[in-house]
C-alpha cells in the first residue's frame, strides 16, 4: 500500500463504536488510517501537541464538547488542520453554521462514500498547502540571501527603472547623504549627479537602454545632500527586482573606511530617536523567526502597538514634542519588554514587540499589560502634560504565517480593529473569521454596485471652485453618490473600496464621465462658460481603451475638451507612473486639462510635477485643515504655490471652511479655493461666481 494513502486522523466522538464504523469504512476504501481518539478539550490539546495530525473528524454535538469548540482550539493552536463535522442529520442550516465557525465540510454518518471523497480532497489540499509554504520559504530564503548580499556590500548599489530609483543599499544612502530608502525611492538618478553632468548621464542612459553603448561604466561627479560634489564611477548592468526588469548601478568603494562601516552597523539596528531597535532590524529578526515557525520549530506572536490619539497629540505638541513622548514611552517600556523579545519602533507612532515561545493566553496578558502601562504614563512636554492610550494588534506566529507581509498586515489590522472598538485594548486578528466577514460585506456591496450601474442608480453632485484672482468662467468639481432602493444617497466612503476590490471602479468612472459630459454639453449649448473637474481612478488609468472611449464621447457630443479637467490622486499617479504618463499624454492630445489631487504631503512632492505635465495641483486637505493654527502648514502651502507657479501650474485649495483660512490662502498666492465655506456639493450648478467676494 502506498504511503500517499496514509491518513493521520484525530477523531472526537463520545461513542467509540461510531468512530470505529467510520474508520473501518475508510480502511475499506484504501486509506492507511492512524487514529488518535479524544473526547474533550484537554485531550484534544494534548493530542495536538504530541501527535502528527492531518485531518480532524468531530461529531457535531457531544455531552461536554462540540465541533465549534474544536474549531476554536484549532485556531488558537495555529495549526493548519481541516475540521470535518460528522452529523446524524444533514441540513443546509447546519452546514451554514459549521462553515461559519471554521469547518471545511459537513458529512452525515450514513454517507461513507461522501466522507471518502471529502477526506481525499482535504488531504490533497493540505499536502498542496504544505508544499506551497515550503516553496514560499525556499523562495523567500533565496531572495533574502540575495538582498542580504546587496545590503551588506561595501559598494554603493542601486536599482533603477526608467531612470527612477526602486531600491538602494545602505552604502549608497551613506555615500550620497540620505537616511532611509524612502528618501530616494522614486527619485531620478539624475538627482545623484552634478548638474554639469546631467547631459552626459542622459546620453549614456539613452544609448544604454537601446544597447548602443560600447561601455558599461561612466565617470561622473556625485552630488551629496550637503551640496558637495565628489568623483564617482558608475558601473551599469541589466538586472531584475521583484520580477521587474531594471538596471543595476554599482559605485565601487575601494577605501578602507572603518568609520563608515561602524555607522552602517549602528544604522542597521537602532532607531536614532528612541534608541530602540529599528524597523529594519525587527524585520530581519521576524524573517528568521517565521522561517523557524514554518518548519514547526518555533511559535510566538507579533504585537503591533499604535497610539490612539496620535493626530491630536501631533497638533497639540508638534513633531518635536512627539519625539519627547516617544522617548519617554520607549524608556518606560524598554526594561519590561526587552526580556520578552525584540522591542522596536516601526514608524510614526507605531511600535512592535516580537515575542518568542508564547501562546495566545500569554500574549494577550502581555498586550493588556502594555495597554495599562501606556494609559497610566504621562510626559511633560514644554510644561504641558501629554497622555495617551494604545491599540494593540496581535498576530500569532505559527505554520500558517507564510511571510513577513502577512504577519505585519494581520497585526496592523488587529490594531485598527482595537482602535475602532474604542482603543486602549488588544485584538488578535483571526484571518478566517475576518476574511469571511470582509468577503460577505464586499459581496453585498458588489451586488449593490452592479445593480446601481445596471439601473442608473447614481447621482452627480457639483461643488464650485472659485478663482481668488478673478479668472472668468465657472469651475465645478464633480462628485458621485450611489442611490439605494429608497433613492437615498450612499457616500463614496462606503462603496468605493468595495468597487475597487470588485474591479468595478472603471465602470463607475465611465458612468460619471459620460453623464458629466451630458451636463457640460447642455450648459455650453446655453452659452454658459464652464469647466468640470472629473476624478478618475487607477482602474481607468490602466485601461488601454480609455482614451479612445473619451475621444468618441467628445466627438459624439461635439464637446470642446478644453472645458474638461481630469483629476488623479498624486499617490495613484506615482504608483502607476508609466500608465499615468501615457494616459495624461493621450488626454493632452485631446486638449483635456489635467490636475493632480492630494498634492503636497510627500517629502519630495515636487518630483511629481517633473514627471507629469499638469495644469493644476489640488493641495492635500491635511495642509488646508490646519492652516489657520499651524505656521509650518502656511509655509508649506506658500512654498507649493511658488514652486508650481514657476511651471505655469495653478493651485486649488479645497476643504476651505472659514474666512481666516481664506485670508491666509490669499496671502499664499493660491489660485482657486473650494469647500463648504463657499458651498457644499449640490445637484444643481447655480453658484454665482461673479458675486463670490
Amino acid at each position: 500500500m502506498s504511503s500517499e494513502n496514509l491518513l493521520r486522523l484525530l477523531t472526537i466522538f463520545d461513542i467509540s463504536e461510531e468512530a470505529e464504523v467510520l474508520i473501518n469504512s475508510l480502511r475499506n476504501a484504501g486509506f492507511i488510517v492512524r487514529d488518535v481518539r479524544v473526547e474533550d478539550d484537554e485531550d484534544m490539546l494534548t493530542a495536538l501537541e504530541d501527535n502528527p495530525i492531518d485531518i480532524i473528524l468531530c461529531k457535531h454535538s457531544l455531552p461536554i464538547f462540540s465541533a465549534a469548540a474544536a474549531a476554536e482550539i484549532i485556531t488558537k493552536s495555529g495549526r493548519d488542520l481541516p475540521l470535518i463535522v460528522i452529523t446524524p442529520k444533514y441540513s443546509n442550516e447546519l452546514v451554514q453554521e459549521c462553515l461559519e465557525f471554521g469547518a471545511r465540510d459537513v458529512v452525515s454518518f450514513e454517507s461513507s462514500q461522501q466522507l471518502k471523497h471529502v477526506l481525499s480532497r482535504e488531504l490533497n489540499d493540505l499536502k498542496n498547502r504544505r508544499a506551497h509554504r515550503h516553496c514560499e520559504k525556499m523562495l523567500h530564503e533565496t531572495e533574502k540571501r540575495s538582498r542580504s548580499l546587496i545590503d551588506s556590500s561595501r559598494d554603493a548599489i542601486a536599482y533603477v527603472h526608467e531612470g527612477m530609483h526602486i531600491y538602494v543599499n545602505n552604502a549608497y544612502l551613506m555615500m550620497f547623504g540620505y537616511e532611509t530608502i524612502d528618501d530616494v525611492e522614486g527619485m531620478p538618478i539624475l538627482d545623484m549627479v552634478s548638474t554639469d553632468d546631467h547631459a552626459q548621464l542622459k546620453d549614456f542612459l539613452r544609448a544604454y537602454s537601446k544597447q548602443q553603448s560600447e561601455d558599461d561604466s561612466l565617470n561622473l561627479h556625485g552630488q551629496h545632500t550637503d551640496g558637495s560634489a565628489f568623483e564617482i564611477t558608475m558601473e551599469f548592468s541589466p538586472a531584475s527586482m521583484e520580477g521587474e526588469s531594471c538596471t543595476q548601478i554599482i559605485i565601487r568603494d575601494q577605501a578602507d573606511n572603518k568609520e563608515l562601516e561602524e555607522k552602517l552597523k549602528v544604522l542597521s539596528k537602532q532607531d536614532l530617536i528612541t534608541g530602540l531597535y529599528n524597523k529594519t532590524y525587527l524585520i530581519r529578526q521576524l524573517d528568521k523567526f517565521i522561517s523557524a515557525a514554518l518548519e514547526g520549530h518555533a511559535r510566538g506572536a507579533l504585537l503591533y502597538i499604535t497610539l490612539d490619539n496620535y493626530e491630536d497629540l501631533r497638533e497639540s505638541f508638534g513633531i518635536a514634542g512627539l519625539d519627547i513622548l516617544f522617548i519617554d514611552l520607549a524608556n518606560t517600556l524598554k526594561d519590561k519588554l526587552e526580556p520578552l523579545g525584540i522591542f522596536a519602533r516601526m514608524e510614526g507612532s507605531a511600535f512592535c514587540l516580537l515575542i518568542k515561545d508564547a501562546d495566545s493566553n500569554k500574549t494577550e496578558k502581555i498586550a493588556d499589560g502594555i495597554c495599562q502601562i501606556i494609559s497610566k504614563h504621562t510626559s511633560d512636554i514644554n510644561h504641558k502634560t501629554a497622555s495617551t492610550t494604545a491599540s494593540i494588534g496581535i498576530t500569532l506566529i505559527n505554520e500558517t504565517i507564510g511571510n513577513i507581509h502577512d504577519c505585519i498586515n494581520r497585526a496592523e489590522k488587529g490594531a485598527a480593529t482595537a482602535n475602532e472598538n474604542g482603543g486602549n485594548q488588544q485584538h488578535t486578528y483571526n484571518p478566517s473569521i475576518h476574511d469571511i466577514e470582509e468577503h460577505e460585506k464586499h459581496s453585498h456591496w458588489e451586488k449593490q454596485i452592479k445593480f446601481a450601474l445596471k439601473n442608473n442608480q447614481f447621482r452627480l453632485l457639483f461643488q464650485p471652485i472659485v478663482s481668488l484672482h478673478g479668472e472668468p468662467g465657472a469651475h465645478y468639481e464633480v462628485f458621485v453618490r450611489m442611490l439605494d432602493e429608497e433613492q437615498q444617497e450612499i457616500s463614496p466612503d462606503i462603496f468605493i473600496h468595495a468597487a475597487e476590490r470588485a474591479q468595478l471602479m472603471g465602470f463607475i468612472d465611465r458612468w460619471v464621465i459620460a453623464n458629466s459630459f451630458l451636463v457640460l454639453a447642455d450648459k455650453l449649448k446655453k452659452k454658459e462658460q464652464m469647466r468640470l473637474f472629473i476624478k478618475i481612478s487607477s482602474s481607468t488609468i490602466v485601461d488601454p481603451e480609455f482614451i479612445t472611449w473619451v475621444s468618441e464621447r467628445l466627438k459624439a457630443l461635439r464637446l470642446n475638451a478644453d472645458h474638461i479637467t481630469f483629476q488623479v490622486k498624486e499617490e495613484t499617479a506615482l504608483n502607476y507612473l508609466k500608465a499615468t504618463k501615457a494616459t495624461f499624454e493621450g488626454l493632452k492630445a485631446l486638449h483635456c486639462r489635467i490636475a493632480l489631487d492630494n498634492f503636497g504631503i510627500e517629502e519630495d512632492t515636487f518630483q511629481s510635477i517633473k514627471h507629469f505635465d499638469v495644469n493644476y495641483v489640488r493641495i492635500h486637505k491635511d495642509l488646508i485643515s490646519k492652516l489657520a493654527t499651524n505656521v509650518e502648514m502656511q509655509e508649506r502651502v506658500r512654498q507649493i504655490s511658488e514652486e508650481v507657479s514657476k511651471k505655469n501650474i495653478q493651485t486649488i485649495a479645497a476643504f476651505v471652511e472659514d474666512a481666516n483660512c481664506l485670508a491666509l490662502l490669499w496671502q499664499c498666492s493660491v489660485d482657486f479655493i473650494q469647500g463648504y465655506f463657499l458651498q457644499e456639493p449640490d445637484v444643481v450648478l447655480e453658484y454665482d461666481f461673479e458675486e463670490s467676494f
